[in-house]
């Protein structure tokens, strides 16, 4: 009886005869994905491809898509690094092919073996291949787009990969490909910011070769959609060190807020939600100085609170939630003084008229505000004074939306009790309302993990604190060391009646 290998040699050397090449590579792929897991890597391994691959050179899709199985099937049974070896012109050409599912298949390969960091250093010199990758980039399928960016990102990242791509036939083969579309001009830009947020060193490779000051030169674009998607890859570089720097001294922080000045409505409303998000992405980092610097950002986004459009409502709230997260945004927007006392009011007489949405956004930016991650006393001032501007009873007021029959607000709700827990004031507040210990300290009222999850986390940090007696701090501890899904057994008797 022939072996498992012999059998697909036998199988292979039939190939040959176009007109029953079908049906053999469907038998193939069905022997194939059938024998097990040990006998597939040894056969895979002793197989010879390119008979197959050379049954991608046809325009007959069943055949095509039977080859790219069983190509797949075999390649990623062998070592890393094997596939590229032996087959590395073969993947190239499937670069080419017009059929998406082989170079789906070849990206994927590549994809699979770059993962070894040998292998990557012996692609990068690979020019061809690499080329063959860039172009991909411009395909019409997202699939094999997403896929060869991705490669193109991981060489990227690497010493000998970066240089690579500032080489001259390479950035030839990038700037054909931006020539396409704009839709593929801004997949590039994609792949340039985001090997560039990952060290000084890329991003100072490809600022040299002046790819970088062509994404700023796109923020006087007549389209406004690719102006918007250019600021969200502009937030994003600048939450690096030097990608801050490079924006700030291109003087781009300054023409951003130009945008909104205009008389074109259509146009702010457009861009002032993408334009809040990048400043308020960098003013997470560096609240104070955004502060000190672009003051009418701040007071805008304070005012948009108050606005009709939800939209932008939800980019306010978002943004404030965001810049307020770390105690700097905090010592930040406290020093504004009357603007986010009257924001903190703003948000709570809102939220009852507000959409579900974004009183969840609303809710969640309160959380942010009263949460603190490094405790100090300056601090937490801060956000006890915040506390007592929620409500004239802030208490009842978080405490209704944490017992909201919509669970995405209860969850919310449960998130500012939280913020609290974990302050000595708040665990205060907890202790001195009525009902409120037992409230979350009660598992039947929840049956929904989320918010079990939310409750559990608020008494684990109760737990921890100093200003409950030895009894309740008992209670707590126990709720804690049962965890979040404890059921509590339920005991039957049953009596027996005398008739």
């Amino acid at each position: 009886m022939a072996s498992h290998e012999e059998w697909c040699e036998e199988q292979l050397s039939k190939l040959s005869n176009e007109d029953t090449r079908v049906p053999i590579l469907q038998e193939m792929k069905d022997f194939l994905t059938a024998i097990p897991r040990e006998e597939m890597s040894r056969t895979a391994n002793s197989l010879q491809l390119p008979a197959v691959f050379d049954c991608l050179n046809d325009s007959n899709s069943e055949q095509v898509d039977l080859a790219c199985e069983i190509l797949s099937l075999c390649m990623t049974n062998l070592n890393l690094g094997e596939s590229t070896n032996k087959y590395g012109v073969f993947l190239e050409r499937a670069l080419n092919h017009p059929f998406p599912a082989v170079k789906m298949m070849a990206l994927n390969e590549i994809k699979r073996n770059i993962e070894n960091e040998d292998i990557l250093v012996d692609l990068c010199k690979r020019e061809s291949l690499l080329i063959n990758i860039i172009s991909c980039v411009g395909d019409n399928d997202l699939g094999v787009a997403k896929n060869a960016s991705e490669i193109i990102t991981t060489v990227g990242l690497s010493s000998v990969g970066i240089k690579q791509l500032t080489r001259a036939d390479i950035l030839k083969a990038l700037h054909e490909i931006m020539e396409v579309n704009e839709i593929v001009r801004f997949r590039v830009y994609e792949l340039l910011i985001q090997i560039s947020m990952q060290s000084e060193t890329n991003f100072n490779e490809l600022k040299t070769t002046g790819l970088l000051s062509q994404i700023l030169d796109e923020l006087d674009n007549n389209d406004i959609l690719l102006r918007l998607n250019v600021v969200e890859l502009l937030s994003q570089l600048g939450l690096t060190k030097h990608g801050y720097e490079y924006l700030e001294g291109n003087d781009t922080l300054k023409k951003l807020p130009t945008m909104l000045d205009g008389d074109d409505v259509v146009t702010i409303q457009l861009c002032e939600p993408g334009i809040l998000k990048f400043f308020g992405n960098m003013a997470h980092w560096k609240p104070i100085e955004i502060l000190s610097k672009h003051p009418n950002l701040f007071q805008r986004m304070f005012k948009n609170l108050e606005s009709d459009d939800f939209t932008i409502v939800g980019v306010s709230l978002d943004t404030l939630g965001h810049i307020g997260l770390p105690n700097e945004g905090k010592v930040a927007l406290d020093s504004t003084g009357a603007p986010i006392d009257t924001a903190i009011k703003t948000i709570t007489k809102s939220l009852p008229s507000m959409p579900t949405e974004i009183k969840v956004r609303g809710l969640n930016c309160l959380e942010n505000l009263l949460h603190i991650v490094d405790y100090n006393n300056q601090i937490t001032m801060i956000t006890r004074k915040w506390y007592s501007l929620i409500d004239d009873n802030p208490i009842d007021f978080i405490w209704n939306y944490a017992k909201n029959p919509f669970f995405e607000l209860r969850v919310a709700g449960f998130g500012i009790l939280h913020a609290m827990s974990e302050q000595t004031w708040g665990q205060e507040v907890i202790k001195n309302t009525p009902g409120l210990l037992e409230f979350l300290l009660d598992r039947n009222v929840e049956n929904i993990k989320e918010c079990k999850e939310s409750k559990y986390s608020i008494v684990e940090s109760l737990s921890r604190s100093q200003v409950f007696d030895h009894l309740t701090l008992k209670r707590l501890e126990a709720f804690v060391r049962e965890g979040p899904f404890y059921v509590q057994a339920i005991t039957e008797v049953a009596l027996e009646r005398n008739d």
